[in-house]
């Protein structure tokens, strides 16, 4: 059998490669042994050790193969092949599988892990709602539109119990599992149910600090500090992990309502 050239590199210098660099490593080695001839032909190479499929250009977009350990190892890319890994599946010897798939970066985005269950790359749960009115942009905390069921808008009152959540995706901090995400209705937005998300804050009601319980304002779309506990309930939609920095901004957010 023979040895991915990558991973026995890593595997004889102590090191444990990533993901990225083992889908790499598995679809250069295909590329490497094929027969350029032969695959262009038939689009498939098979042999004792490894599987490889190109596409039209010659480019290796799928691998399979095994390592030095005896784990096995599919990896698949894009249209370049091994310069753009999208995914990878490994198989133990000990019998942990794990399955991950890639981001647009080459960064791998989630990870089902025999061991551990889905493992997300960022932080939150968030749900695709319709929205009314003006364009929410990321990080804007959303209420309960009273007038169509089912939609958010835009938080413009302080202590509102009609507050939904935060709009997700600021600073790039993605959503790790979104639900309803099929559907075609339009303008709709992306509000985090639960877990960390970054969320836009003002200090009209005094310097947020980390700890302090978050509430709408009448700043819209922007979070405040709740000061009174009694109107606080009901209308609270997180906890401020960090502090704000200046009278306004974004701050990052551990998302409940209560």
């Amino acid at each position: 059998m023979a040895a991915v050239s990558g991973l026995a590199a890593w595997s004889a210098a102590g090191q444990a490669p990533s993901l990225r660099e083992r889908a790499r490593a598995v679809l250069t080695q295909v590329a490497r042994g094929r027969s350029a001839t032969a695959m262009a032909a038939r689009g498939v190479r098979e042999t004792f050790d490894e599987v490889g499929v190109v596409n039209s250009a010659g480019e290796v977009v799928v691998a399979i193969t095994a390592d030095e350990v005896g784990d096995g190892i599919v990896a698949w890319a894009d249209h370049t092949g091994a310069a753009a890994p999208k995914g990878a599946l490994l198989v133990s010897d000990q019998g942990a599988g794990r399955v991950a798939v890639f981001n647009t970066a080459g960064s791998p985005k989630y990870i089902l892990d025999g061991n551990s269950g889905l493992l997300s790359a960022t932080g939150d749960m968030a749900e695709m709602f319709p929205s009314s009115g003006e364009t929410a942009p990321p990080g804007a905390v959303m209420a309960i539109d009273p007038e169509r069921t089912g939609a958010l808008r835009i938080a413009r009152e302080p202590y509102d119990r009609r507050v939904a959540g935060v709009v997700s995706g600021a600073k790039d901090y993605r959503p790790g599992i979104t639900l309803n995400a099929a559907g075609t209705e339009p303008n709709r937005v992306t509000v985090t149910l639960t877990g960390t998300v970054y969320c836009l804050a003002s200090s009209v009601n005094g310097p947020i600090r980390a700890g302090d319980l978050l509430t709408t304002s009448a700043v819209p779309g922007h979070a405040m500090r709740a000061g009174d506990t009694a109107a606080g309930r009901g209308s609270i939609l997180g906890k401020a992990l960090e502090d704000l920095r200046g009278e306004r901004g974004l701050v990052l957010t551990l998302a409940g309502l209560q």
